[in-house]
């Protein structure tokens, strides 16, 4: 299906204020898109490359809604179980979240050491507290650190951008938990994405349910029928 979305020009991703004016346009208008984005989740299901991406973890849940590797970009929908990322923690990418559905509290966290690679607690100052809530967007880089701390049921659209580092980092001397979660399918994941796997069919369906109960996606006539 061929939507504005194909018309989205690629970003600039090295230049955030730019980035986060875009991203922001594009995921207001997708969450006032209900057509497109119910049709979009429906499309999961019978698309391979979508369905084999979305993941479940125990922090959050993904479908992956869009992507577009030659535009270096894809958007997500995240589902929270209501965890709680106590652990700082960086990403690999800049991304822009918008918040559709729930809340959360969001710590926003500065290095004060060389600022790349792995770092401890001890290197990490407060920085501002905020409460993301629905309509909330921000944009957030990938050398900064932040936690966050979700109720059940919080849903976001998440865009984001191209891989600008090997890997995420989380601080070392916080992860006792980690030990607990199942062990990543995926060989060579750092500790902190133990239990990271791609949804199976019956998950898929259960967080499209979730979505349809929750009024942020319309359930339609199945594709292909």
């Amino acid at each position: 299906m061929s939507s504005w979305l194909d018309e989205v020009p690629a970003f600039d991703w090295s230049d955030v204020r730019s980035t986060h004016r875009q991203c922001r346009s594009v995921l207001t208008r997708l969450a006032s898109d209900r057509s497109l984005l119910s049709t979009l989740v429906q499309e999961i299901e019978h698309d391979p490359l979508r369905l084999r991406e979305s993941e479940i973890h125990p922090l959050i849940n993904r479908l992956i809604v869009y992507q577009d590797d030659s535009r270096g970009f894809q958007i997500r929908m995240h589902l929270s179980p209501g965890s709680r990322e106590l652990v700082p923690h960086d990403h690999k990418y800049t991304f822009t979240a918008y918040v559709l559905a729930g809340a959360y509290v969001h710590v926003w966290r500065r290095r004060t050491d060389i600022a790349e690679g792995d770092f401890t607690s001890t290197d990490i100052q407060p920085g501002i507290v905020s409460i993301e809530r629905p309509g909330t967007c921000y944009t957030f880089g990938s050398p900064l650190v932040h936690q966050t701390i979700m109720l059940p049921g919080t849903v976001t659209l998440f865009m984001r951008g191209p891989r600008e580092k090997s890997r995420s980092h989380a601080a070392l001397d916080m992860w006792p938990e980690a030990d607990q979660f199942p062990p990543s399918a995926e060989e060579g994941k750092p500790k902190h994405a133990n239990g990271q796997r791609p949804v199976t069919v019956d998950e898929y369906r259960a967080m499209r349910a979730q979505l349809i109960d929750q009024g942020l996606i319309d359930e339609l006539a199945e594709i292909g029928s």
